[in-house]
């Protein structure tokens, strides 16, 4: 499986979003300190089990703004719990946005997206997607708040780096295309994530508290 290459969002000069990281800070320390966790919350006593969806093959959607997000684990990857993938759906489709991908310690590792295969996923142009991450926003009733707004303040924070995570696919996807012409690369399982950047939330905090 071919993964691009490993950067985090400093080395990439991506700006983050201080307030809300701030934010995010408190939220998952607060949940640290209480021994507990996002996946924990997702879970919500469910057993750990790889390819299983979490809480539910729903996951946590509002019908209001057509966002949707569920947790799932890969067997055999010791350095992340599992991740979150968040989705804009449509009347017969979905867009999928990015995937939060988490340590076991309950804090987010890396931002990343997938080709369309491995969520359903039709294309979308560029601004299109820009202005399905600038109006993600899921109704804290819709789940475990906690939970709800975790995925709300990731958003909120790291919103330039899931731009740019979209803008990113779409290059690297039309370059595959280019060099392999002969492939389908919609359907090209050697080819899942696309995208990539590490993330530290209290590193990043750190970082843009040291940024005039």
């Amino acid at each position: 499986m071919r993964r691009p290459p490993a950067r985090r969002t400093d080395e990439a000069h991506t700006p983050v979003k201080a307030r809300p990281l701030g934010r995010l800070r408190e939220l998952l320390g607060e949940l640290a300190r209480t021994g507990q966790t996002v996946m924990g919350l997702v879970r919500a006593g469910q057993p750990a089990e790889a390819w299983r969806l979490y809480p539910g093959e729903e996951g946590i959607f509002d019908p209001t703004t057509r966002y949707q997000f569920y947790y799932h684990t890969h067997a055999g990857r010791p350095d992340e719990d599992g991740h979150f993938h968040v989705v804009r759906l449509f009347a017969d489709h979905v867009v999928h946005l990015v995937a939060i991908s988490m340590a076991p310690d309950g804090w987010p590792r890396a931002l990343f997206t997938v080709n369309y295969w491995a969520v359903g996923d039709r294309p979308a142009a560029l601004p299109d997607l820009t202005r399905y991450a600038r109006r993600f926003r899921i109704d804290e009733r819709r789940g475990p708040p906690a939970l709800v707004r975790f995925v709300n303040l990731v958003f909120a924070a790291y919103r330039p780096a899931i731009e740019r995570l979209q803008e990113e696919k779409l290059t690297a996807l039309a370059a595959y295309a280019m060099a392999h012409p002969e492939r389908n690369v919609a359907e090209d399982r050697s080819l899942e994530i696309v995208s990539r950047v590490d993330v530290d939330v209290r590193q990043d905090v750190a970082t843009a508290a040291s940024r005039p």
